[in-house]
């Protein structure tokens, strides 16, 4: 599953742990625009994303995985909205073992 969009998503894994990290960053396109073009097009993004998740087979690995994308999205919409999220600097997500995420990175890296 590709993700097109503002944001870019970077999946670290770590060799000498199981651990894994989602660095998400905002594109520079993304962060060129005016505020008021910024938040319809991330709420636009959010809203395709959601649409796309909707469809999807219930309590399959990728729903699991990018209803947990969205919920992260939705919380930072507002925050967009406002213009109060620095958008050159990345957000890092930290997933846990059993994370609704590892199959579906395990399913984006081959």
């Amino acid at each position: 599953m590709g993700m097109e969009g503002p944001l870019k998503f970077k999946i670290i894994s770590y060799d000498d742990s199981d651990d894994r990290e989602i660095h998400v960053d905002f594109k520079e396109e993304f962060q060129n625009l005016e505020l008021q073009e910024q938040a319809n097009q991330f709420t636009d993004h959010v809203s395709s994303l959601r649409s796309q998740a909707d469809v999807l087979e219930e309590g399959s690995e990728e729903r699991k995985g990018m209803l947990f994308v969205l919920q992260f999205l939705e919380e930072l919409v507002p925050h967009i909205q406002a213009g109060a999220v620095p958008l050159n600097e990345a957000f890092v997500v930290k997933l846990q073992e059993q994370s609704p995420l590892t199959n579906l990175i395990s399913g984006l890296q081959h």
